[in-house]
């Protein structure tokens, strides 16, 4: 009743097998761009100086941030943001004005 399937003439082929292989380059070049977004997503773990230096100057434009706009400004992982305010903290160069249970308001000294 049904039949079989029914072979596609050559001419129909041979365009479907072109779409395949640039599927496969397609394919390539997108395993090959994340490599390179990974190793710029890296550099959203390191904790150094240049993001103490870029909390520091955003702090002086803005007089009282939280870490999540801080986060969100520097495009930065929020924990990582909040490491570096601790450490900030302790070296003395941020206070906390106002602490609550979900937030913490940070200024400079």
């Amino acid at each position: 009743m049904g039949g079989g399937n029914k072979k596609k003439p050559i001419s129909k082929a041979q365009p479907a097998e072109e779409k395949a292989k640039e599927k496969e380059k397609g394919k390539k070049e997108k395993k090959e761009e994340k490599g390179k977004k990974e190793e710029k997503a890296l550099s959203q773990y390191d904790i150094n100086q240049e993001l103490y230096s870029a909390i520091v100057s955003t702090l002086k434009k803005n007089k009282v941030q939280t870490a999540y706009d801080l986060s969100a400004a520097l495009g930065v992982k929020y924990g990582l943001t909040l490491r570096a305010l601790k450490d900030l903290e302790e070296q003395g160069k941020v206070k906390i004005l106002s602490r609550n249970r979900r937030s913490i308001l940070y200024s400079l000294p």
